[in-house]
C-alpha cells in the first residue's frame, strides 16, 4: 500500500495540531535528516477511543454476517 505525500503530510499536520503526535528530527537509516513522530498522551487516549469504536463496529458487522 502506498500513501501519497498530498494525503500523508496534511494528515500528519492535523494530528500534530490536535496534540495527538509530536515531531522530532533525527537521522534515517540512509544517513539523511528525517522527521519522526510519536504519540502523545492525548494521542494514546484518542487511539484507545478509536480502537474501542472499531471493535464495537466490527463486532456488529460480524453479528450481521453470521446471522445470514
Amino acid at each position: 500500500m502506498s500513501i501519497r505525500q498530498g494525503s500523508l503530510y496534511p494528515a500528519l499536520h492535523r494530528l500534530e495540531r490536535r496534540g495527538w503526535i509530536k515531531p522530532s528530527w533525527g537521522t534515517s537509516d540512509n544517513n539523511r535528516r528525517a522527521k519522526y513522530y510519536e504519540l502523545t498522551k492525548r494521542g494514546r487516549a484518542r487511539l484507545d477511543v478509536e480502537i474501542s469504536a472499531w471493535r464495537k463496529l466490527s463486532a456488529a458487522v460480524s453479528q450481521v454476517l453470521e446471522s445470514r
